[in-house]
């Protein structure tokens, strides 16, 4: 029996391997780095096509790019297509649409799944001809509400998460410990139970995270979750696939449960066994350890986590179900020492694979408490201390008072590890790591006595409002004779542009700039003092 099942889960464990190793290379929540038109443009003829370029590879056939118009009129697109690779999407603009030849204010307002599942959201304005035509934010404002998702959602998806994972653990965990304990603990009403509720969370919590995330990745409601004319673009995402295939593992394991009629012969050991770690599996596959890179050595990493975690949580459920008269027995005084034993062990895996997902995720602990994700991490360091030291109390009282005295302490630690198990549900849909936030840029610079102060907000990609106040030498209040400005990119090979000013006042000018993307843009000012003398200066302005 032991060797059919050391050998199938020694196939699985290698299968593993192989389906981690194509799993894409990205990173945590898709972030756009370029759009095609630029936010806040000004454009002299209408875009034939809206470019997107993100950060890391996303999911095209969840993709939904809106366009409308200064009326909040929407404008039909052509259905958005990968692009160059996998990190962008285009979506062209059809003739028909009448947009080539209307001048005016448009706003675009995009949704996407990146790779690992997370939905993300964002907008922009842009305007074709130089007329005044609008504030672009204010048009967004208007026609956004309409593209975001219900809320309650994201919520219920979250609750679908924790039962799925809450259903696996026990069932997998619970019922791998049952079987190695005394007979009479399987055969028992509430184990049998137990059994029935965890096979249930876990069937019924994957089939309503499919629906709901497919309500979630088109911006829909709850009675959208049914809807299933976009379920078969849900399927071929990665998450998609991941979840369905929970789902038919779930139904397997549960013809196994039913099939079971003595206690377990060695293939079924070994089939339950694989269906148990490929569950387990697809929780790693589907979450954020598929947006690392090279995501095989991250998703290893976070199933071997979710493994010992199971191993422990399940140990404690079976010692719940256990009589006090049941474990004074020899099998029952057997069992609670194994588990001990696999505890001491399980307990240094989770914490040592915990803490590199960690530092992985966040990148470092400097910024751990901006996020939700990180605050979330925090109140489950916390539980989980606590819950270690409740193990600690019914270690003691193992080697101490005897097996039958660690009951209560360890259905005080199932408890506890439930809820570290919400916790854990609770953060898969967070960003790890804080948003980018623009910084106004101001600086002062100074050559042949001239001073000038430069500023430029929002100090974001986009649009960009610049102001420069002069000094002449000396302090003179003189005014200049004029003053141009200049930006360049040259690490992206991006050629010098013009930076078009207005005069405020005496020696103070204003103007605008549309900074296409991030990076370390150099903007030159230069100031003609006379008509026979001009100074050149020029600063750096870092662009997140």
């Amino acid at each position: 029996m032991l060797r059919t099942s050391a050998r199938c889960i020694a196939a699985l464990v290698c299968a593993v391997a192989v389906l981690g190793g194509t799993a894409r290379q990205v990173s945590a929540h898709a972030g756009l780095e370029v759009s095609i038109p630029s936010a806040n443009s000004v454009l002299e003829v209408a875009p034939t096509e809206i470019v997107l370029d993100f950060d890391e590879a996303i999911e095209t056939s969840l993709t939904s790019i809106l366009l409308y118009d200064a009326a909040s009129k929407p404008i039909p697109l052509e259905t958005p297509v990968t692009g160059p690779d996998d990190s962008v999407v285009v979506a062209p603009v059809p003739k028909a649409s009448g947009l080539l030849i209307v001048e005016g204010v448009y706003a675009v307002i995009w949704r996407v799944t990146s790779a690992d599942g997370h939905v993300v959201e964002g907008a922009f304005s842009f305007q074709v001809g130089t007329a005044d035509a609008g504030n672009g934010q204010e048009l967004i404002d208007q026609v956004r509400n309409g593209a975001k998702a219900d809320s309650s959602v994201r919520w219920w998806y979250g609750v679908a998460r924790f039962l799925s994972l809450f259903g696996a653990i026990t069932l997998i965990g619970g019922g791998w410990w049952l079987l190695r304990g005394p007979a009479e603990v399987v055969r028992r009403r509430r184990s049998r139970w137990m059994a029935v509720v965890s096979w249930l969370a876990l069937l019924a919590g994957s089939a309503a995270a499919f629906a709901l995330f497919a309500a979630q990745a088109v911006a829909g409601s709850l009675g959208d979750a049914l809807a299933t004319d976009r379920w078969g673009d849900v399927a071929t995402t990665s998450t998609g696939r991941m979840i369905l295939l929970r789902v038919a593992l779930a139904v397997e394991l549960g013809a196994l449960l039913a099939l079971r009629r003595h206690r377990a012969q060695g293939w079924w050991r070994g089939a339950a066994g694989a269906a148990g770690l490929l569950i387990l599996y697809t929780f790693s596959a589907s979450g954020h350890p598929n947006a690392q890179d090279p995501a095989a050595l991250w998703i290893s990493i976070d199933l071997l986590h979710l493994v010992a975690v199971t191993v422990w949580i399940g140990g404690l459920l079976a010692l719940c179900l256990t009589s006090a008269a049941t474990l004074s027995q020899p099998d029952g005084e057997r069992m609670a020492r194994r588990f001990s034993l696999a505890a001491s062990i399980c307990v240094p895996i989770i914490v040592a694979t915990g803490v590199a997902q960690t530092l992985k995720l966040a990148g470092g602990l400097d910024d751990v408490t901006v996020t939700d994700w990180g605050r979330l991490l925090l109140v489950k360091v916390t539980v989980v201390v606590g819950l270690l030291a409740i193990a600690s109390v019914s270690r003691w009282l193992l080697h101490h008072d005897g097996v039958a005295s660690i009951r209560r302490t360890v259905t005080i630690e199932f408890v506890v590890g439930v809820l570290v198990i919400g916790i854990a549900a609770g953060m898969v849909a967070l960003p790890p790591v804080p948003p980018i936030v623009s910084k106004p840029f101001e600086t002062q610079l100074t050559s042949a006595g001239l001073i000038a102060v430069v500023s430029l907000s929002p100090g974001s990609v986009g649009g960009n409002e610049v102001h420069i106040t002069i000094t002449p030498p000396g302090g003179s209040i003189s005014p200049v004779v004029g003053v141009t400005a200049r930006v360049s990119l040259p690490a992206e090979a991006i050629p010098v542009a013009p930076v078009t000013l207005v005069r405020e006042g005496p020696n103070h000018y204003s103007g605008s700039v549309t900074l296409p993307r991030s990076g370390e843009w150099t903007f030159e000012v230069v100031v003609q003092i006379t008509t026979a003398d001009s100074v050149l200066l020029k600063t750096t302005v870092p662009i997140p």
